[in-house]
Order: C-alpha cells, then sequence, then structure tokens
C-alpha cells in the first residue's frame, strides 16, 4: 500500500511539472509587443483628419503669390498663357541647363586620347559636337585614376565635347591630332549621376528639363517636408501601408505643387513679368504667414459677425448698443 500510494504521488507531482513546463514554454514563445504596436494599438482616424487639416489650412491662409511688384521674379516668356504658367512654367523654367568645365588632359605622342566618340544628332551642321560614348586604354582613363571618385573634372561617359583647345570646329579631327596638354570643354547634364541614362544629347530633353528645373527642386523639397508630417500622423494613425502614397505622400505631393507653382498677374505696369516665381519660403515662415493671416481673417470675421448682432439686435429691440469705451492706462 506505500509503494502505491507513493506511485500515484509521483506520478501526480509529475503531472504537474509537466504542465509547468508546458506554461513556461507557452510564455517563451509568446513574442513581446514591439514599439510600433504599443504606439498603433488601433486605428485612430483623428491623426488623417489632423494632416487634412493641417494641408487645408496652409493652402487656404497661404498665399505665395503675395509679392511685392518690384521683387518679382520672371518665371515664364513673352505671350505664355494664364493655363501654362501656373501650370506647368514651374516645371520647364531654368531646366535643361548644362554644366560646363574645362578639362585639361595630358597626352603623351606615343600614347592615344582613348574616348569612343559619337556625333550629336541635335546639334547643328558644320558645329558639330561629340558625346563621349565610352573609354578606352589611354590619356584620358590615365587622368581619371588620378582623380578622386566623384570628382567633376573626370571625364565620363556622357559628357558632350564642344571645344578642343579652345575651337569648336572639326572637332573630331582636333580630337585624332591632339597632343600634349589638351584642353576639353565638355558640357554635361545637370542629372544626378542615377539618372544620367535620361539625357537626350546635347540639348535636353522635357524630361531632363523638368528634373533639372530649379522648379522641381523647390516642389521635390516642398513636398518631403510634408511628407515628413504626414509620415508621422500615419504612424500614430494605426492605418496600414497602402495608405501612405495615395493620402499621405499623394496629399503632400499636391500641397506642394500648390505652394511652389508660378504665378500670374495681368494687371501689372510695363516691365513687370505677368508671370513670376512663388514665394521661396522656408517651412517655419510659411508657418507663421500662414498663423498672421488665419489671425487676421477670424478677427475681420468677429467684426462682421459682431456688426451683424449689432444690426440684428437694433432692429428687433429698437434700442441701439453702447459702444464700450476702452480704459485707458
Amino acid at each position: 500500500k506505500a509503494c502505491l500510494s507513493l506511485t500515484i504521488l509521483s506520478a501526480m507531482a509529475g503531472g504537474d511539472g509537466v504542465k509547468a513546463k508546458k506554461g513556461e514554454a507557452e510564455e517563451v514563445t509568446e513574442s513581446p509587443e514591439s514599439l510600433l504596436g504599443k504606439l498603433r494599438p488601433r486605428r485612430r482616424f483623428i491623426f488623417f483628419l489632423a494632416f487634412v487639416a493641417f494641408c487645408a489650412w496652409l493652402m487656404a491662409f497661404y498665399d505665395p503669390c503675395q509679392i511685392e511688384t518690384s521683387s518679382r521674379k520672371d518665371c515664364g516668356y513673352s505671350g505664355i498663357s494664364p493655363t501654362y504658367c501656373i501650370t506647368g512654367s514651374c516645371f520647364t523654367k531654368g531646366g535643361g541647363k548644362k554644366d560646363k568645365r574645362v578639362v585639361k588632359i595630358e597626352k603623351p605622342s606615343d600614347m592615344r586620347l582613348g574616348i569612343e566618340i559619337s556625333m550629336d544628332s541635335s546639334s547643328k551642321k558644320g558645329d558639330a559636337q561629340f558625346i563621349v560614348e565610352s573609354l578606352v586604354d589611354g590619356a584620358v582613363l590615365l587622368h581619371n585614376s588620378k582623380l578622386p571618385e566623384g570628382s567633376a573634372d573626370r571625364i565620363v561617359a556622357g559628357d558632350v565635347i564642344s571645344k578642343v583647345d579652345g575651337s569648336k570646329k572639326n572637332l573630331d579631327a582636333a580630337l585624332k591630332k591632339a597632343s600634349g596638354t589638351v584642353e576639353l570643354e565638355i558640357r554635361r547634364s545637370a542629372l544626378p549621376s542615377y539618372l544620367q541614362w535620361l539625357r537626350s544629347g546635347s540639348k535636353a530633353g522635357t524630361v531632363e528639363t523638368v528634373l533639372t528645373s530649379p522648379g522641381f527642386k523647390r516642389w521635390s523639397k516642398m513636398t518631403s517636408q510634408l511628407s515628413a508630417v504626414g509620415f508621422g500622423c500615419w504612424l500614430l494613425s494605426g492605418y496600414g501601408t497602402a495608405s501612405l502614397p495615395g493620402w499621405y505622400f499623394g496629399l503632400s505631393a499636391a500641397v506642394g505643387y500648390k505652394l511652389v507653382r508660378c504665378c500670374h498677374d495681368e494687371s501689372v505696369p510695363g516691365g513687370v513679368p505677368h508671370c513670376y516665381k512663388a514665394a521661396e519660403d522656408e517651412p517655419e515662415v510659411l508657418v507663421q504667414k500662414a498663423y498672421d493671416s488665419s489671425v487676421d481673417f477670424g478677427k475681420k470675421l468677429y467684426k462682421q459677425w459682431r456688426s451683424f448682432y449689432k444690426d440684428v439686435y437694433e432692429a428687433a429691440t429698437g434700442e441701439k448698443v453702447k459702444k464700450s469705451k476702452k480704459k485707458k492706462d
């Protein structure tokens, strides 16, 4: 009997031990809540609404076209239509410019220059320019090897050669005959290195013109700043990533476009541009101007409602509302 009792007790203890181990295992397998999960326990529509309200407030109370006549900068051309001025001129004015640079190459008489070129189809006849297609062993590669990576004085594929030793005539023959210190005037697209494949020869195409225009750069900066605010609101809202590009980033891009596009004014005196650039205020100045404008609007609205209340009260009662006297200090 004693042996039987001990066996039963040990079995019960063993069972409790197994249960305890299972409980511990379950606790271990449970992963702790991530920081993102703690910040976003549920969906909060209020944060999306706050971002939309902020964007609407900026568009309503900040006027980028409110610039003094003497300070307006031209953003178009003679005869530009009002529609194109406020829609596309901002993204084409000043775009497509090529960076010019004179690079000196030391070419020994027993070494070739080492560049494969092709004539630019967009250049004028008799004033042909050549595009560097590739580099082979020669003086140019030796020149590049002596410069740090990313140096502007390196010759790279895509560069347009516009002059050789100060002359732009017979460039093909001049490149073949060149020796000693060779001066190459190159024109290079302002596109970043990862977008150089978009270049379209010595003359910039539409895409290159837009991407290199000051207006596009300004719009990109403004959109990224608004998107940062939108990302913070999205992070707290609890909604999925699908809402980021369509709502937060898309709305930021639309508001950024409204704030940087060119302005048009027909009623200006001679010598003043009809199509002019919008104000290029920094975010803190932009928000301050919107705040001041909204305060002024609130004061005007208060005066109007006060005047309306006065008229209604006097019409209903026949009594005149006495004006309150301000106390002097």
